[in-house]
């Protein structure tokens, strides 16, 4: 059973496809558009903006991220971040943006698609993008363990967390008695 989503660290637009409205107190925004649906997202925002706005559109998420590492630098009080893309976009994003010291009020996400996640696998921390939900199961993309897709996304890494789907269940068969003892 899951817990209720707003008790979770899970944000509503990484479950459902959702545009937050603009900013009405920025001073400046810059928005980053990732693929072509992002961009009727980013200007709609700037066209509600009240302050003024750049647009980025790019097509991969590498792109983006090289955009929102030139626009950290050059920002000032009352500018804000607007990210859209797929939700395998949109997370790195985030997790750069707030990495580079932007608080969760400075900055907006609007997902086109939670189809895909980003899974980070607990036990040998590769990531994995696959199509699945929170409560899935996908094979890690380093171990190949079966992992459970967590309702937990890393703001620091901007994925969520998966974990050995069948890591509570021991098999006492597997252990040789000998590894339990001091030393060994």
């Amino acid at each position: 059973m899951n817990p209720a989503l707003e008790l979770t660290s899970v944000p509503t637009w990484a479950v459902r496809p959702s545009t937050p409205p603009c900013d009405p107190s920025a001073t400046a925004c810059t928005a980053v558009a990732v693929g072509p649906d992002a961009v009727d997202v980013a200007t709609t925002w700037l066209a509600e903006a009240v302050a003024p706005g750049r647009l980025h559109a790019v097509a991969a998420t590498d792109e983006a991220l090289a955009v929102v590492d030139a626009e950290l630098a050059d920002a000032r009080v009352g500018w804000r971040l607007l990210v859209a893309g797929p939700l395998t976009a949109v997370l790195p994003l985030r997790a750069r943006a707030l990495a580079g010291g932007l608080l969760d009020a400075e900055l907006a996400v609007a997902t086109t698609t939670t189809d895909d996640l980003l899974v980070t696998c607990a036990h040998c921390a590769a990531v994995t993008s696959a199509p699945t939900h929170v409560g899935g199961v996908v094979p890690c993309a380093g171990c190949e363990r079966r992992l459970v897709v967590h309702h937990h996304v890393s703001r620091r890494q901007g994925a969520f967390l998966g974990y050995q789907v069948d890591a509570e269940q021991w098999d006492a068969g597997q252990w040789d008695a000998g590894q339990w003892e001091e030393g060994a």
